[in-house]
């Protein structure tokens, strides 16, 4: 079987995957930088790879930069 991207990522891999740390992707998410992730089950919890990747490429809509880190 070859190589393949998964659906959606957890919080650590999310953030590995936009090279932050744990706690500066937690604040951008609540800050609205970055979109909140998709309930699939109580306590689970992921961000679609899709959205990351707009998000990366400049096609997701931007928020107000007028948050703090």
């Amino acid at each position: 079987m070859g190589k393949y991207e998964p659906a959606a990522f957890k919080e650590a891999n999310a953030a590995a995957y936009l090279d932050l740390s744990v706690s500066r992707f937690r604040k951008l998410v609540s800050s609205g930088a970055l979109p909140r992730p998709v309930r699939l089950a109580d306590g689970v919890e992921r961000w679609r790879t899709d959205d990351l990747r707009a998000i990366l490429s400049g096609e997701a809509a931007r928020p107000a930069e007028d948050f703090e880190l």
